[in-house]
């Protein structure tokens, strides 16, 4: 099963096993001179998760993230982090016969393994992502190791 997601135009399909859960946007506390793509920081099930833009992790060029975004909780390795999306369109099981490679320039991030149609009768190609590729790609950019902060504390203060 794979959980069908939409970031700006584009449609991708994460594993459902790798997503932990699916929350509306949290508000997210700002990381002082956070890299491009890092959201911010939220709590989640008493820890501090790293929210990263789903359009940085797919190559989707966006404005700024709508206040009614989604949050898919990615399980990768161990380790929580968060990816920021539009919205979340589906549950779908894809054809393994219907999976093909990701046509040349399409996918300027690493993060697509393939990509397929839902239906034979839609038009638009769905991005399967591989979520290790993402989480790799978001920790080499803002490593595990980020000074974690309390989530509850800078709330209170821009509160």
């Amino acid at each position: 099963m794979h959980i069908i997601a939409r970031v700006g135009a584009g449609r991708f399909a994460l594993n459902a096993a790798d997503v932990e859960e699916v929350i509306d946007a949290p508000d997210l506390i700002p990381v002082p001179n956070a890299p491009p793509g890092l959201a911010g920081q939220f709590a989640h099930r008493e820890r501090t998760v790293s929210a990263f833009d789903g359009g940085w992790a797919f190559g989707v060029p966006r404005g700024r993230l709508a206040r009614d975004s989604t949050v898919l909780v990615l399980r990768v390795s161990g380790d929580r982090l968060g990816l920021v999306v539009d919205d979340v369109e589906d549950l779908a099981t894809l054809d393994p016969e219907a999976v093909r490679p990701v046509p040349t320039g399409v996918d300027t991030s690493g993060a697509l393994v393939g990509v397929c149609r839902l239906d034979p009768h839609d038009r638009t190609l769905v991005g399967i992502v591989n979520a290790l590729s993402v989480a790799v790609r978001a920790w080499t950019l803002a490593p595990r190791a980020l000074p974690e902060f309390e989530v509850s504390t800078a709330a209170e203060v821009r509160g």
